[in-house]
């Protein structure tokens, strides 16, 4: 077994083992969702955003997941206080960077978050993590409309090694780097861009690794986990509804061996199934 198969292995296994308290704000089209799917590796969800009780509640979590999408006054506030709470407290925390192509609002917010009580992991798409970078990039709504990848990738190493975080870039491959070393996994499948919120509950499954691992290896099991999962729900349903429970029974029910022998990973320059 490599070091690679064998934290993300552990990572996996210390999540179910210790069901650390994971606190997510998140929005209310994928707040069901990103909960069961903390449930179904392990964790235990918190969804709490009433802003006089989040520094309370985020100072009780193991970690804590905070997402831009459906932006409200409450959900602002309740993710500035919460952010600094966990940065006082030594609790790692992550940010999904959900429209900031869409608004000057929401991306003033991320912006100020980086460079403030700054997260441990950064999530986005293509388009999004270009824009927190200040490069150029295309969308429509929150949909990337593609760049060069090779080009993106070297702009997610740019701003992580200068936010001294990880990025995690999610797209048809998607890319986990810290700036100093970078992976790319190609699981997946064109299904799961179908089905709202999934890319919510993959910033959520990075917040329940965080939990249990260094925030490289947590982003790279936590967008590998539902890439494979993907994978597996589309043999078993045949339309988009039965995918969407698959997709949460998978994520349920698979095992180390099933996880291993599926994902899909180039690091350094050298594809290897790890």
């Amino acid at each position: 077994m490599t070091n690679l198969q064998n934290a993300l292995r552990k990572a996996r296994n210390k999540v179910r083992e210790t069901a650390p308290l994971i606190h997510c704000i998140t929005n209310p089209i994928s707040i069901n969702d990103c909960a069961n799917a903390v449930l179904a590796v392990g964790a235990k969800p918190i969804m709490a955003e009433h802003p006089l009780e989040v520094e309370e509640i985020t100072r009780s979590a193991a970690a804590l997941g905070v997402n831009l999408g459906n932006i409200t006054d409450a959900r602002i506030e309740s993710i500035r206080k919460s952010a600094a709470a966990a940065k006082g407290a030594g609790i790692p925390y992550t940010l999904d960077a959900v429209g900031v192509t869409c608004s000057g609002l929401r991306l003033d917010l991320a912006r100020a978050l980086l460079h403030g009580p700054c997260p441990d992991v950064v999530k986005g798409n293509g388009a999004e993590i270009r824009a927190l970078a200040g490069a150029p990039f295309a969308s429509r709504g929150i949909d990337d409309l593609g760049a060069s990848f090779a080009e993106t990738a070297h702009i997610a190493e740019d701003l992580a090694q200068r936010l001294r975080c990880v990025v995690l870039v999610t797209g048809a491959k998607d890319v986990v780097t810290n700036g100093a070393r970078t992976a790319f996994c190609e699981n997946g499948t064109p299904r799961l861009a179908l089905v709202t919120g999934t890319g919510c509950v993959v910033h959520a499954l990075a917040a329940c690794y965080l939990a249990a691992a260094d925030p490289f290896t947590a982003a790279l099991l936590a967008v590998s986990t539902l890439g494979v999962c993907g994978e597996l729900a589309e043999r078993d349903a045949p339309g988009l509804g039965s995918f969407h429970i698959a997709l949460l029974d998978r994520l349920s029910t698979f095992s180390d061996d099933e996880y291993l022998r599926r994902v899909r990973i180039t690091e350094e320059g050298a594809f290897h199934a790890v």
